[in-house]
């Protein structure tokens, strides 16, 4: 067994081998360097040509457009316009992306794959964006209608359908992450700019797609993506921050045409100089446009400019924050696109206001101008935002729930108090506003200044500052919220992770219970995520969460020896004054009899094994299976490692997550919580891993152990997370596990938990019913091709382990229905009712190598 640091090697030695392997890379695409060299000359002849009649003809063979194609007939122009680049400024980025995005591809598809793949997504993905722009011109949309002449150059059109054809060589994680990621973007560039470029691109996707599944010989099916939470909230927040860098699109293209161009219309900036106010309104005449005119002007300066770009900002800020796990991040870009919906809905006069009739008028030029547009810039943000309400179940509750609630609670009084603050400062400076400022003009005045200038376009004016200090406070305040809010939201997104999140006094108290001794070998799940505490009046503590009106425990009570049954006795008090069924979950033997004595019923719910470490051999013919394992790891370089997350390489650790997640997607049901740990729970630095690791720095199989501790010592570790690659070798978790062993039996450790095997229990204890044994009986047959809980027994037994039954307690057996439905709730909080349907359906064989 070694551990994740090695002797690194002279640095000359390092630099060598990275320019070998650098060169092997570049040998193996010869067909990326071959198109990128294409590319780049064609683009310098073109680029070199002087402007004249053959650079006129030149562009015209060369390009690719809707006139270009089905008027003229130019029908070779939809493969030669992915050779030249359109600007010179854009060639070194193009480049870059053609070597990248192909690159990638070659290497995975394969040299004439990918050069056909190139050929056909490149034709077929102009084609359908053709036809996209022949349905805008027969529904006489405005920027179809503008676009159809224009002359396209543009080598990513070929490059995005070619990386999409090659997701399907690809494995499950990062297929998934591509394919999702990549049209994100790719929706929002027609969304937002709608250039029959930013529509071939798509269509090239789309087109990419369909031969990717074609030459990989995959079925095409329609299916809901399994994926872990984690894995989830990552694909949830690159989704909000490419949103969030839409409007940047619309801002950089002022004249773009995309669906939601009139969104992103709302955070670009139109404002003019003087000379531009001075010809709207040389006529002394109060018209349209010097209303226009003056209102923008007025908005002039660097707050207008912040104001715009600070919300963006935020939403960024809050991706970050959801893939983090952190609900101050979700409540944000909820709150910022519900904003962004409400924007628009009022700008373009779909939800009515009391407005002007000047006013009216201008939103109903906005709506002429835009059609349906302006509709769906509306729903687009109030649809991401019903998503993400969605999502809550994916981010971690308790203590998460209240520094998200005091988030909301701290960006209310922020507005509250530059709101005040400026109110306080114009009022006095009244006399810098023309007219001079009334407090009922303030206060009406008050929302412009929190919102992207764009919004204020056809928002007529009331009243202008003119002097210093009136114009410092128009200015200013909207920024200063702004900034405050980011800075709330970033100081509340800074808890480490979601198993450190800071809960006060209560974490510090349940941690030092924990180090000083506890009965039952899982308790160090208290720690997780989720659990609420309860602390005894002399000592001692419960880890439980309220799932409709039920308390149920995380294992047995935290107390010193001899006072489990008092703490529990109690706690059961504490549930009845709230009003809560309470079940005692996953409790050992001990605290089951004495509560028996007391009245309670038990159910058997999970059969525990146990090793103890000293006397544990690999002697013997039971232990054949185990030794053959670890000869033939040691035969292939495997080496293990016995190491905690944080302390991983940043190679290892993108393994490990990959191998979580290719677990996660191979699954029906999504993945299991409460006493069942995800990655989240390896980032405890108190946990420990076990990982095998071949020759070529490759991650082939994972595990994690929880301590147990007496008097601040551990003595003894419990497995939780137990996860390998799909192509690893057979028997790489018997190695592990075998290592582990051995590992705790040179620490002189009490015991190694191989942890409990759910609903895998066959016999229970006396007088527990035949009714209650039957509905067991049922949830793990249907369970168990899903999970294999009884595939996990039989594996663990390979390892002469002794067995111990945990049990679930409860006072009162008309409860059991409600308790079942709060179990099953508190392990799989995101399982829908088609998937449970599916679940309890299904009757075929359990796999013989299921993992937990």
């Amino acid at each position: 067994m070694t551990s994740p640091g090695t002797t690194a090697p002279p640095r000359g030695e390092r630099l060598r081998a990275a320019w070998d392997a650098a060169a092997r890379l570049a040998r193996s695409v010869p067909t990326t360097w071959g198109i990128a060299a294409v590319v780049a000359l064609a683009s310098v002849y073109r680029f070199t040509r002087p402007d004249g009649e053959f650079r006129r003809t030149l562009d015209a063979i060369a390009s690719t457009g809707f006139d270009t194609v089905l008027l003229n007939h130019d029908w070779l122009s939809v493969f030669t316009a992915v050779f030249f680049v359109p600007k010179p400024g854009g060639l070194a980025l193009t480049l870059l992306a053609v070597v990248a995005g192909l690159g990638w591809s070659e290497r995975r598809m394969g040299h004439l794959r990918m050069l056909a793949v190139f050929a056909a997504v490149t034709v077929l993905g102009i084609a359908l964006g053709l036809s996209a722009q022949a349905l805008g011109l027969a529904s006489n949309l405005y920027g179809a209608q503008a676009t159809r002449g224009h002359h396209v150059f543009d080598p990513t059109i070929a490059v995005a359908g070619t990386i999409m054809a090659a997701t399907a060589f690809a494995r499950p994680l990062l297929r998934r992450r591509v394919r999702i990621i990549g049209f994100a973007i790719l929706a929002m560039l027609v969304l937002y700019a709608g250039a029959p470029a930013d529509q071939y691109r798509l269509g090239a996707g789309i087109a990419g797609i369909l031969a990717g599944l074609l030459l990989a010989h995959r079925r095409p099916e329609i299916t809901r993506p399994r994926a872990s939470r984690r894995e989830a909230r990552t694909l949830l927040s690159a989704i909000v921050a490419v949103t969030a860098l839409g409007p940047v699109v619309s801002i950089l293209a002022p004249h773009s045409i995309g669906v939601l161009n009139p969104l992103g219309s709302l955070f670009r900036d139109p404002l003019h100089d003087p000379a531009f106010v001075a010809a709207r309104c040389e006529t002394g005449d109060f018209t349209r446009q010097c209303l226009d005119a003056v209102a923008l002007i007025r908005l002039d300066g660097p707050g207008a400019v912040l104001v715009t770009v600070l919300p963006l900002i935020a939403l960024l800020l809050a991706a970050r924050g959801i893939y983090r796990g952190r609900r101050v991040g979700l409540y944000l870009a909820i709150s910022l696109n519900l904003l962004f919906a409400a924007l628009a809905a009022v700008y373009y006069g779909f939800l009515p206001l009391v407005a002007t009739a000047e006013y009216t008028r201008f939103q109903s030029a906005a709506a002429e101008e835009f059609g349906a547009f302006d509709v769906v810039a509306a729903l687009v943000p109030a649809g991401i935002a019903a998503i993400l309400i969605l999502a809550r179940p994916l981010f971690p509750a308790g203590h998460g729930g209240r520094v998200a609630g005091r988030f909301l609670g701290l960006g209310a009084i922020a507005f509250l108090g530059t709101a005040a603050g400026y109110l306080a400062i114009a009022w006095a400076a009244r006399e810098q506003f023309a007219p001079t400022a009334s407090l009922a003009a303030l206060v009406l005045d008050l929302p412009e200044h929190y919102i992207p200038v764009g919004f204020l376009a056809f928002e007529p004016v009331d009243m202008v500052a003119t002097g210093p200090v009136a114009v410092a406070a128009s200015q200013w305040v909207g920024p200063l919220f702004w900034i405050l809010l980011i800075v709330i939201a970033h100081r509340g997104m800074q808890n480490r992770s979601p198993i450190d999140t800071a809960r006060g006094p209560d974490r510090t108290r349940i941690e030092k219970l924990l180090r000083a001794g506890s009965a039952s070998t899982l308790s160090w799940m208290a720690t997780w995520d989720g659990n609420d505490y309860w602390f005894a009046p002399t000592g001692g503590a419960v880890a439980y969460r309220v799932i409709n009106d039920v308390a149920i425990t995380t294992g047995d009570p935290i107390a010193p020896a001899g006072d489990g049954v008092a703490v529990a006795e109690t706690f059961a008090r504490h549930c009845a004054h709230h009003g809560w069924t309470v079940a005692f979950y996953s409790v050992t033997d001990e605290l089951r009899g004495a509560l028996a004595d007391r009245g309670y019923g038990s159910i058997a719910v999970a059969e525990e094994t146990v090793i103890r470490p000293t006397g544990w051999s690999l002697q013997g013919g039971k232990m054949k299976d185990i030794r053959t394992a670890i000869n033939r790891a040691e035969k292939e370089g495997l080496t293990a490692s016995w190491v905690a997350f944080r302390d991983l390489p940043a190679r290892h650790a993108a393994q490990v997550r990959e191998i979580s997640e290719l677990w996660v997607a191979e699954r029906d049901l999504p993945e299991m919580g409460f006493t069942l740990g995800g990655l989240d729970e390896l980032l405890d630095s108190d946990v420990k891993l076990m990982i095998a690791v071949d020759g070529e720095d490759r991650v082939h199989a994972v595990t994690s152990w929880l301590p147990t501790f007496h008097e601040g010592r551990i003595r003894g570790w419990t497995l939780d997370f137990m996860r390998r690659a799909p192509d690893s070798m057979n028997g790489v978790m018997e190695f592990l596990i075998a290592r582990t062993i051995l590992h705790a039996g040179e620490e002189a450790l009490d015991f190694v938990s191989l942890s409990g095997a759910p609903l895998a229990v066959d016999r229970g204890p006396d007088g527990q019913s035949a009714s209650v044994r039957a509905i067991l009986a049922v949830l793990s047959r249907s369970l168990e091709p899903v999970y294999g809980f009884r595939s996990l027994l039989r594996f663990k037994t390979k390892f002469r382990p002794e067995f111990r039954q945990l049990h679930l307690v409860y006072a009162d057996p008309l409860a059991l229905p409600a308790i079942g439905l709060a179990l099953a709730r508190a392990y799989l909080p995101t399982l829908t009712a088609r998937q449970a349907v599916r679940a309890f359906g299904r009757r075929t064989t359990p796999h013989a190598g299921a993992q937990k």
